[in-house]
């Protein structure tokens, strides 16, 4: 297949930095569609890992269906209790054989769904929990999901782009990303917050406003004053650290809807720590992209990398490629878009077209080669097995030096 690189036609596309106004969302680590994200993305880790183990290679799965049904709970004014449970839905295709040997499916999803709940839920304990596993094996090639041996994966020895897709890097991340992702670690340091915190920054200019909801966490509050004060003393310190560090002027607003009177259960208030408490529900590819937040300003497409094989699947391993060059590329050349289009069956080395824009002027063909040096690496999975793109929250410290770097 012929490889071209696109080139820019009159003026290049603005890189999010330089646009007069941008806009970027981050559902916390607690939200339901977060929750299915990192459940997804776990559970293909964790049944990677025993492919490896037992069979030598990864086999064919594709865990990106999970969803998150919320459960229900019967709120008294400070507490509540589960009548409904939380149900955790495993759809997709999975291989439950190698060789003729069952392999241990249901537990290894099971145990990761479990694991994930706990890791982001700070009141899991109280959460009554139900998961269903609703995966097949169907397939129009018969022995897909039921390899004898390896020779039955195909993707081997030479991984190949198992769709057409458009995939987008950048980097690094702009002041407004890491102020939104700042917003939650920095509520999620108080024990009385719960983890389904959804912020959203505007910079306008060099103004920045976060708009930022965040839920108590039963066992912590007794009066809506006092949750009120709690946010309020918050968003103020938040707002002075940002204050120091960013150039414009900033507001910090939390709970808009939230009030002083009444119990506490009639505010954004959870058992969990999560609003699935409420009945919310959650998917898979719903939320944040795999930079962790929402922002539309990088021109990327929706394809969701959560739970997707990290062995061959271009919806993750084209994630890679084009988050590591543009990595690459910002080193040399500053901040940088790099998007890169796959056909089906395409070579991970042959992309269809490369498209590259940077902050200073690239001498013609120097970003082009770092990004086909990238595109040459087949050492992505052992980086993707650890939890590159598995949802977490941040260290405060590390985000601070972050935005630090962003606005120096």
């Amino acid at each position: 297949m012929s490889t071209a690189t696109r080139a820019w036609s009159g003026p290049r596309t603005p890189l999010p930095h330089e646009l007069p106004a941008e806009v970027v969302e981050r559902k916390g680590i607690g939200h339901p569609d977060t929750l299915a994200d990192g459940i997804a993305e776990l559970a293909s880790i964790r049944y990677s890992r025993h492919c490896l183990d037992v069979a030598g290679a990864v086999l064919h799965h594709n865990l990106d269906k999970v969803a998150v049904l919320g459960g229900r709970v019967a709120f008294t004014d400070v507490g509540g209790t589960y009548d409904r449970p939380l149900r955790v839905v495993f759809g997709g295709r999975i291989s439950t054989s190698f060789a003729g040997r069952a392999l241990p499916v249901r537990e290894i999803l099971q145990q990761a769904a479990v694991d994930q709940l706990r890791t982001a839920l700070p009141g899991f304990d109280r959460v009554t929990l139900e998961v269903r596993h609703e995966t097949t094996d169907s397939s129009k090639f018969t022995h897909w999901f039921a390899p004898r041996s390896l020779a039955d994966l195909p993707e081997r020895p030479k991984a190949f782009s198992n769709d057409t897709a458009y995939l987008v890097g950048s980097a690094p991340r702009t002041a407004t990303e890491t102020a939104v992702l700042l917003a939650e670690a920095w509520f999620r340091r108080h024990v009385w917050a719960g983890s389904d915190i959804k912020a959203l920054a505007v910079r306008d200019g060099d103004a920045f406003t976060i708009t930022v909801c965040v839920p108590a966490l039963a066992g912590h509050l007794t009066t809506s004053a006092e949750f009120d004060d709690a946010v309020t003393d918050a968003s103020r310190e938040l707002a002075e650290l940002l204050r120091e560090r960013l150039p414009g002027r900033v507001a910090v607003v939390c709970n808009t809807r939230g009030s002083r009177t009444g119990p506490l259960s009639g505010q954004y208030f959870t058992l969990s720590g999560s609003a699935v408490d409420y009945g919310e529900d959650g998917l898979v590819g719903r939320g944040n992209a795999r930079t962790g937040v929402i922002s539309g300003a990088h021109l990327a497409g929706n394809e969701a990398a959560f739970g997707k094989n990290a062995a061959y699947h271009v919806g993750k391993v084209g994630g890679w490629l084009a988050d590591t060059a543009a990595r690459t590329v910002a080193a040399v050349f500053g901040p940088c878009r790099i998007a890169l289009l796959w056909r089906n069956g395409a070579r991970y080395d042959e992309p269809a077209s490369i498209e590259i824009t940077t902050a200073k002027a690239a001498p013609p063909g120097e970003a082009e080669e770092l990004v086909r040096t990238v595109l040459s690496r087949t050492d992505w999975m052992e980086d993707l097995l650890t939890g590159r793109y598995l949802p977490a929250i941040e260290p405060v410290e590390d985000l601070l030096a972050d935005l630090d770097r962003a606005v120096g």
